[in-house]
């Protein structure tokens, strides 16, 4: 469902070019600054120059490291990275990450937004936030990795939102028997979908599926995915309790309570000034 995360979201670029500010390319989201008073736009620069001359001594601190991968891991993030920003436009930076990411954040308000609208009363209305991120793919390579997946496994991605996580786990483990991905919001589905052949090279038989994971079985996968701190931890705890002895969950900044045994965690290498952990469980 569209989910959130944080360190799963999209780090912004930390410094951007005034050139990539005035230049956006001709795409959906279109030119950001256009028409903005050049008094105004001179007024800005001179306050980025001043905040950004304090802060560039941050800078060796921050985002210098990255998860240490294989060369098949690496390849596989690779593919992914590129099959959902495949287009010029789309690996443009701004200052939330990637176009293409905006364009995809966008599209999950939209789909949100359109959700909302049909429900009548708060107390009614499926998680309030619904807010959209995307986990860093070389994280879910590690925690992958700390799970220790065998071939045959299946595998399900809880809140899988445009498909990227559900994607990235199928390609950077391909032995997966079928890896699914459940997705509360329609159009998040229908967009993951377009991805599936965008997504070049091996990777596991992947499934998208519109259903609330809240009141899913989960007792046919043996991993589980749950990559974002937003999920609601009642509704988290209700669909793990279903899982069956011996199953793995991987969650990213979030701790699972009695019925879970803590296999590992890992820790974000980017030195970024907010950390992210994730976690490896076996269910008992």
């Amino acid at each position: 469902m569209m989910v959130p995360q944080d360190a799963n979201e999209v780090i912004p670029a930390a410094l951007t070019s005034v050139g990539s500010l005035l230049a956006y390319s001709d795409d959906p989201l279109g030119d950001q600054l256009k028409g903005i008073n050049g008094a105004v736009l001179g007024a800005i620069f001179v306050t980025v120059i001043a905040v950004g001359a304090g802060f560039v001594a941050l800078l060796p601190k921050v985002g210098t490291a990255s998860f240490d991968l294989s060369a098949e891991e690496e390849d596989a993030v690779l593919r992914v990275e590129g099959g959902f920003d495949a287009k010029g436009w789309e690996k443009e930076l701004t200052e939330q990450g990637t176009k293409g990411y905006v364009n995809r954040k966008r599209k999950a308000e939209e789909a949100k937004e359109s959700y909302q609208s049909t429900v009548e009363s708060l107390k009614e209305m499926k998680d309030k936030s619904l807010r959209y991120s995307e986990a860093d793919l070389g994280f879910i390579a590690c925690l992958l990795r700390a799970a220790e997946p065998q071939v045959g496994n299946t595998m399900v991605d809880l809140g899988s939102g445009a498909g990227r996580s559900t994607l990235g786990a199928a390609t950077i483990f391909p032995g997966f028997k079928k890896v699914t991905g459940i997705e509360f919001l329609q159009p998040l589905v229908k967009l993951s979908n377009t991805y599936k052949g965008k997504v070049k090279g091996k990777k596991a038989p992947v499934e998208f599926k519109c259903a609330d994971f809240a009141t899913e079985d989960l007792s046919s996968y043996d991993v589980v995915l749950a990559s974002t701190r937003y999920l609601n931890a009642a509704e988290l705890g209700s669909a793990l309790s279903t899982l069956q002895s011996g199953a793995k969950v991987m969650t990213i900044d979030q701790r699972l309570g009695s019925g879970f045994k803590l296999i590992t965690t890992v820790d974000d290498p980017s030195g970024d000034l907010v950390l992210n952990t994730g976690y490896v469980y076996e269910r008992l």
